[in-house]
């Protein structure tokens, strides 16, 4: 009991750290209770791990409190002052003799059998998240907390986002698309899509950062319906950005949504590269979010060895 006590907390500061440093929109791992396999997937590795060795342990348990019932016909040593039925459990769900024990009745046979392929089932389910941990690969991008739309109409809408995954994106593709309410009919409303074509929709290699840029002319949809029809729609903005890791050549989509009033209207953003000391340029990562009115200079960035950067 005292162990679970301290556990508690380290468990709770852990799960508290990882919320704070997800870069994405993605459901937490915590509440995808019905899919088992991507809440094992989305698990920091040491809830993990906890998780995979409490299995076994609920195993164990049952079954020796299954072999518990029959025991006198279970004969052999316990060891370390734990009875028969629980070494027998763990040294049969393990496929390992730790004791000999001699099994006497049907009831105990059909029952390690049962044990015995609980085991194999439970350890190819364990390999097969192992191995799927292993082969993840996760699309490590940071969208900027706001657009920004320069000036309507004839100027640009903009997202950014960066990565400091030393990899490349491969085959990148990126597409923007506005959401709106609708009223198709009198008391009917529906949900309707308008593509943003991008300046850049796709580029052969993706590294560190990189800025979508929605031309705001006649044909686009914040020209037509205006930016206050639109937040009476209950607009919505969805990035995807859909790539080809370069080392296992795994697919990669990673999508980012905004809110209409997450739009900063005449503001551009900030220049986020620098040069350090020895002439080399890099991003600067904490600046990302960094704004500015239209017609304010840019502000003079100087390397900070302290911040986080990734040379370009």
């Amino acid at each position: 009991m005292a162990i679970l006590n301290s556990l508690g907390p380290a468990l709770r500061s852990l799960l508290r750290r990882h919320r704070l440093t997800l870069g994405h929109q993605r459901s937490p791992w915590t509440s995808l209770w019905r899919q088992p396999v991507s809440m094992a997937l989305r698990m920091p590795w040491p809830v993990f791990f906890l998780a995979m060795t409490s299995l076994y342990l609920i195993e164990v348990v049952i079954f020796a409190i299954a072999f518990q019932l029959d025991g006198r016909h279970l004969e052999g040593e316990g060891a370390m002052g734990l009875p028969t039925s629980v070494v027998f459990s763990l040294q049969n769900l393990l496929s390992a003799s730790f004791q000999p024990a001699r099994v006497t009745s049907i009831y105990i046979l059909a029952l390690a059998s049962l044990q015995q392929i609980a085991g194999l089932l439970t350890n190819a389910m364990v390999t097969g998240l192992f191995f799927l941990r292993f082969t993840k690969v996760d699309a490590p991008l940071r969208f900027s907390r706001n657009l920004c739309l320069s000036f309507l109409p004839g100027g640009y809408l903009s997202c950014r986002f960066v990565t400091s995954d030393p990899t490349y994106w491969l085959r990148v593709s990126y597409s923007m698309v506005l959401f709106l309410d609708e009223e198709i009919e009198p008391g009917v409303v529906q949900r309707r899509l308008h593509p943003l074509p991008l300046l850049n929709n796709r580029t052969p290699q993706l590294h560190v950062t990189a800025v979508l840029s929605h031309s705001l002319g006649a044909e686009s949809p914040f020209v037509r319906h205006g930016m206050e029809a639109i937040r009476r729609a209950s607009g919505a903005i969805l990035v995807m950005v859909e790539g080809t890791d370069e080392v296992t050549g795994s697919p990669l989509l990673q999508l980012h949504n905004y809110r209409i009033e997450d739009i900063l209207q005449g503001h551009v953003f900030d220049d986020l590269v620098s040069e350090d000391a020895n002439g080399l340029r890099r991003v600067d990562l904490d600046a990302l979010h960094r704004t500015r009115l239209i017609g304010e200079p840019p502000h003079t960035v100087r390397s900070d060895p302290s911040k986080r950067s990734a040379r370009l």
